[in-house]
């Protein structure tokens, strides 16, 4: 549910997705291929393996702001 800024092969720049809209990512001939819902592709620099680390990173961050948010994850008054 995060969204990945990766940058454009083609059209240049760089382009916002949702990670919930990628439906796979391929490699051929050097080039990342980012697959969406409703048949969308972009070619991407980044590799296969670094989009999914940075998926994993967004995701862990989130669940770990919402888990402090939440009071769960603060340890109680007087222990460190």
């Amino acid at each position: 549910m995060p969204l990945i800024k990766l940058n454009r092969i083609n059209k240049g720049g760089e382009i916002m997705l949702n990670s919930e809209h990628i439906v796979f990512i391929e490699t051929e001939a050097r080039t990342t291929t980012v697959h969406l819902t409703d048949r969308l592709l972009f070619s991407v620099e980044e590799t296969p393996v670094a989009i999914a680390e940075r998926i994993e990173q967004l995701e862990v961050a989130r669940i770990k702001n919402a888990i402090i948010e939440s009071g769960v994850g603060v340890p109680p008054a007087g222990r460190a």
